[in-house]
C-alpha cells in the first residue's frame, strides 16, 4: 500500500497534522532521514510490507504528537519528550476512521503509546521489563520499533 493512497480517506485534521509533520524537525543522531513526515512515510512503507493495517496505523500516528511535543533542548538539539501521548490520544479520537478501516483500534493505540516505552527496555529496572514483557502485545510492539529504527536506513529509504 502506497502512503498518499492510505490517508485519501484520512479525517482533515489528521492530513493538517501529517502537513505539520513536514515541517517538524528531528534530531540527526536518532534520525538523519529528516523531518517527522519522512519519517513516517519510512515507517509506513516497512510497515505496510507486513500486509498489516494495525501496523500501517500505528505508523500514521505515531509521531504525530512531535508536532506539538518537538523543541530545542539545552544542549541544542531536538526533542519530542511525551510525544507519544499526544499521539495516542489522536488515535482515540480517530477511532471510528481507524475501525472503519478494518484495523482494531486497541492495538494501534498500545502500538502507538508504547513505541517509545520498549526502546528504554535496557534502562528499565528489571521488575518493569518483565511487567512490559508480559504485556499482550509485547510481540507486536517489538516488531513495530523495528520498523521505526532509523539505524537501519536504506538509500531507497531516504529517497521516500
Amino acid at each position: 500500500m502506497e502512503f498518499s493512497k492510505f490517508i485519501e480517506t484520512a479525517p482533515e485534521e489528521i492530513k493538517d497534522y501529517l502537513e505539520k509533520c513536514r515541517k517538524t524537525p528531528q534530531s540527526p543522531t536518532w534520525h538523519p532521514e529528516g523531518d517527522v513526515l519522512k519519517h513516517t512515510k519510512i515507517v509506513f512503507s516497512r510497515a505496510a510490507k507486513t500486509g498489516d493495517i494495525n501496523y500501517m496505523f500505528a505508523a500514521i500516528f505515531h509521531d504525530l504528537g512531535k508536532t506539538e511535543s518537538t523543541k530545542l533542548n539545552k544542549r541544542g538539539s531536538w526533542s519530542s519528550y511525551g510525544h507519544e501521548f499526544i499521539s495516542a490520544r489522536l488515535v482515540i479520537k480517530y477511532k471510528e476512521w481507524i475501525s472503519s478501516q478494518g484495523a482494531d483500534v486497541d492495538l494501534v493505540h498500545d502500538l502507538v503509546i508504547s513505541h517509545m516505552k520498549i526502546k528504554m527496555m535496557d534502562e528499565m529496572r528489571k521488575p518493569k521489563q518483565e511487567e512490559f514483557k508480559a504485556k499482550p502485545n509485547y510481540e507486536k510492539i517489538k516488531e513495530f520499533s523495528s520498523f521505526d529504527n532509523m539505524k537501519t536506513l536504506t538509500p531507497e529509504e531516504l529517497s521516500l
